[in-house]
């Protein structure tokens, strides 16, 4: 674990189910983290490759590079930075935990379902879209673990994820096109080889991290 930053005070000790009290949080986080052409966010990126810690909890997927900034389990939150890929595209999930996400670069197409209340029995053909918007450059918004909703990603579009702690041990995925859902679980559930096969190598954490710091703001 590395060191809180008192930069981010608001996020110690935060109350995740309280979104009223998330969004403030997480809107006065994003501030600090973006200001001044993303200083206090360039900082936290380029320490991670110094951090064995953090740069085993990276991970790389064909759709999505996902880098971690900052894990902090005793105040309860992690800072993450996700990449979409060309041709990313989400599938109607809820979360293990709740979140703020704001859009760095690009933009994505977010369609939320509502709460998870029967999820577990939903299909692709039972949910109705209750909102759909397009997140740009700037926009942020707080989700409740229990919200369900699914991204379409421009290539390129970068967000940066303030998470709270893991309020359930999995969660669900439908998958349309297929017509299945599978769960999936925390990485502490996961086998060493399930582990092995998503961790990010440090060359593509030094390709990923120098396409982030290409992107600042001028």
């Amino acid at each position: 674990m590395t060191t809180a930053p008192p930069l981010l005070p608001g996020l110690a000790g935060l109350d995740w189910d309280d979104l009223a009290a998330v969004s403030a949080a997480c809107g006065a986080a994003f501030d600090t983290l973006t200001a001044d052409r993303w200083a206090v966010l360039a900082g936290l990126l380029e320490g991670v490759p110094d951090d064995p810690h953090l740069a085993g909890m990276c991970e790389s997927y064909d759709f999505m590079d996902k880098v971690v900034l900052h894990d902090d389990p005793e105040h309860g939150y992690r800072i993450r930075v996700h990449c979409f890929l060309p041709g990313y595209f989400d599938r109607p999930h809820n979360h293990r935990w709740s979140f703020g996400s704001m859009i760095l670069t690009g933009a994505y197409r977010h369609v939320q379902y509502g709460g998870d209340s029967g999820f577990e029995t939903a299909t692709a053909g039972t949910l109705q879209p209750l909102s759909v918007r397009t997140e740009r450059a700037g926009d942020w918004y707080v989700l409740h673990h229990t919200a369900v909703h699914a991204v379409t990603a421009e290539a390129g579009t970068m967000s940066l994820v303030l998470r709270g702690p893991a309020a359930k041990d999995r969660f669900r995925i439908i998958d349309a096109p297929s017509a299945t859902s599978f769960h999936v679980r925390g990485a502490a559930e996961e086998s060493p080889a399930e582990r092995a096969a998503k961790r990010m190598t440090s060359a593509r954490l030094t390709t990923t991290l120098g396409g982030i710091l290409a992107a600042r703001p001028h």
